[in-house]
Formats: C-alpha cells, structure tokens, sequence
C-alpha cells in the first residue's frame, strides 16, 4: 500500500449544517450531515478507507467489490491511491456518468449481464477464486465500522430524536445506528427507500442485504421503514439546493421521508447527505428542467 496516503485526515469530520428552509416547510429542526465533502463525494469513502485498512492488515493484494455507483467510485479512487489492484462488477446498464467516473482510477471492471444482485453474485464467487478482498455488503464488516464513525460525529453535536438514512442494503444506517448508541445516543433510526424508482437507482430495490443488522437497528431504535417515491425525491432535492445543498436524488430521499414521520413540531432530525449531485450531472439537469416547466 502506498505509504503517502493518510485516510484519517481526508476521510470524515464532515460538517453538520441547518437546513432552514427545509426546518420552515417540515416544522422541524432540520439538519443535514454533509458526506458530500469526502474526497468522491460520498458516505462511501468511509467504507473505503476502513476495507484498504483491514485488507492491509490482512495482506491482500486485490480488492473488489460490486456496485451501482458511489462504492465503485470511491473503491476505485481509494485503491489508486493506495496502489492496490481493484475489480469492479457493474451492470451493463449502469449510468454512464457512474462509468466514466470508475474508468478513471483504472480498475478491473467487469459488466454483468443483469442487475445488482447479478454483480454481487458473480463478484462473490470470481473474487474468492482470485483470492481477493470481498468489500460488499453483508459479509465486510468494515463497511459498517466506516459508517459507525458518521453516528459517532453526529452524536459529538447533536442531541436528534430522529436521525434519517437513504438505505438499500442498510449497511449505511445500521453503521450509522452503531456509532450513535455507543455514543450514548439513542435517536429513532429512519429507513429512507425508493423500492421503485427512476431516479435514485443507488437505492432502488431495498436489497436489504445487511438485513439482520438494519432490522436489529430499527427494532432497537423504535425506528421505522420509509419507502418514498420519485416526485417526492425530486421535490426533496429541489428544496435542498435552497439550502444551498446539491445532493444526488438517493440522499434527497431522506429529506423526502420526513414529511411521514409523526414527529413533534420542532423535533430535532438529521438527515444523511450521502452524495453529491455534482457527480449525477444528466439526472440532476433532468430534475431541474422538469422543474421549470
């Protein structure tokens, strides 16, 4: 691994900011945890930077993992980086903005014919043949230590009655429900999915993956499951980005989940800003053309 490369001072610490338009229209206190200030852009150099540090300490050579976006990305960049050899599976049909961000690091990528749970198992069983480090969900307990360090930091700041994630696999609200309880903080944990969408295909589909420990959170939490759809994505984005925040449509989606929870008027919630829209430009000029019209 590449000895300059110091994950701690470029991964995490990111800010929390008010979202005061969003806490005028909800009647809430509205905040936004802004992953958006990682080196990619996303949540998902967290997980990054604690999978190439558990495959050093392991000595693995390769890393792989599948992926519809943002962990392809960021896996990509962080091994680049690091100097390690990275194997990423795709669907065919992956967004080619998506593409194009992973082909530049240089990986090994691989197309699959089919969807996302297609990648994950062939991804699973040539990436055991090759001896490489397995970085998809459910089996990499990195993942969700990467994610533990956000509930941890929120926790550090605020005092929230409900803390909101955009989730498919849960692996993010799981991590995100473990650094918060070992924080001392027990804040009802929110689901945000989008099982049909056209929008935000990072969490398109509630694969669940992570299941036993997303339902261990919820459950703990006296939490609950959200599944919101597009127009209320798209009107979540549009109101984030008067808050001065380009999310991409699948962290919009948690902002959308908070109009269905029975909360008290001025309860204190944290939404996940898992991504950035800058990286999506297609589907963010879409949403904001359709917008105007």
């Amino acid at each position: 691994m590449g000895a300059d490369w110091n994950f701690e001072s470029a991964v995490g610490s990111t800010p929390i900011v008010r979202l005061v338009n969003i806490s005028r229209t909800y009647g809430h206190e509205m905040f936004g945890k802004l992953e958006t200030v990682n080196p990619t852009g996303s949540h998902k150099d967290r997980e990054s930077a604690e999978i190439l540090k558990d495959a050093h300490a392991k000595g693995f050579h390769e890393i792989g993992c599948a992926s519809t976006g943002n962990a392809a990305i960021s896996l990509s960049a962080f091994c680049r980086m690091a100097q390690l050899k990275c194997h990423i599976y795709v669907s065919r049909d992956i967004w080619p903005e998506k593409l194009a961000l992973i082909e530049a690091f240089g990986p090994v990528i691989h197309r699959v014919s089919g969807g996302y749970e297609q990648a994950i198992e062939q991804s699973g069983i040539e990436l055991q043949e090759r001896a490489a480090y397995i970085a998809n969900p459910g089996i990499c307990p990195a993942k969700v230590a990467g994610n533990s360090n956000i509930g941890t930091e929120i926790a550090s700041v605020l005092q929230p009655e409900y803390v909101v994630c955009p989730t498919n696999n849960g692996t993010h609200l799981a991590g995100v429900w473990k650094g918060l309880k070992e924080s001392g903080k027990r804040p009802r944990m929110v689901a945000a999915t989008a099982e049909s969408t056209t929008v935000a295909d990072s969490i398109q589909g509630f694969h669940k993956l992570e299941e036993s420990a997303l339902n261990e959170a919820i459950k703990e939490s006296s939490g609950l499951v959200v599944n919101v759809t597009d127009a209320e994505i798209r009107a979540a984005l549009l109101l984030l980005l008067r808050d001065g925040v380009i999310a991409e449509p699948a962290a919009a989606a948690g902002v959308a989940a908070v109009r269905y929870l029975k909360a008290e008027p001025q309860a204190r919630i944290c939404c996940t800003i898992t991504g950035s829209g800058l990286k999506f430009p297609r589907i963010l000029a879409r949403i904001l053309r359709e917008s105007s019209t």
